[in-house]
């Protein structure tokens, strides 16, 4: 379809030169069509980065794991339980498409409110109040030390995971993705390791 067309091609141009670098006349060029046909399928550009940001959130929430389900298997162990989320997250990034959206958020949320909104809200604060509800759950099954600040142990277990991901698409880009990711899940499961062991109970995970 053309217009899933214009999207892959915005995706690319966007996490190449930037929102503000590309023209919806660039954007046509590409995709092979009259500039004035990309108005039949978005009014303007700035509806083309919404699609954009909407298409990255439908596609994580959808292997998201949801709070029910983590509730069922904490008793597999923390290990297990951060991989799951971890993987889930990770299997996402594997794919081409959502490794350059996620460059684009980094490159334009220092300049583009809009990204930098959808940055906060939507890929931290949401994250960070999931881990909040379910180091409660923990909290409430003796799992972990009732005097802990859960909302600071879930922003330092999320917050060193986005940094890895800064660094990754702006300090060291272009970077290998696939030695990325690797290490990515390696580096974050030691981190959340040892933070989990500070506030574990004696005889918990």
């Amino acid at each position: 379809m053309t217009k899933d067309k214009i999207l892959e091609i915005s995706i690319n141009l966007f996490s190449q030169f930037g929102y503000d670098g590309v023209s919806i006349r660039q954007i046509a060029g590409e995709v092979g069509i009259r500039e004035s046909s990309i108005y039949n399928h978005y009014p303007n550009k700035q509806s083309i980065l919404n699609a954009i940001l909407d298409y990255y959130i439908e596609e994580m929430v959808r292997d998201e794991i949801p709070i029910e389900q983590a509730a069922i298997n904490m008793d597999r162990g923390f290990d297990y339980f951060y991989k799951a989320g971890c993987d889930a997250f990770l299997s996402k990034l594997h794919e081409d498409k959502m490794m350059k959206i996620t460059r684009l958020f980094f490159i334009e949320s220092y300049h583009n409110d809009e990204v930098k909104n959808f940055l906060k809200n939507a890929i931290i604060e949401a994250p960070v109040y999931g881990w909040i509800d379910l180091f409660n759950m923990m909290k409430s099954k003796d799992l972990i030390r009732q005097d802990c600040d859960v909302k600071q142990l879930s922003e330092s277990f999320f917050y060193y995971g986005m940094f890895l991901l800064y660094e990754h698409f702006i300090i060291n880009y272009p970077e290998d993705d696939e030695k990325f990711l690797k290490e990515f899940l390696q580096k974050t499961q030691k981190h959340a390791r040892i933070i989990f062991d500070s506030v574990k109970v004696e005889g918990g995970y």
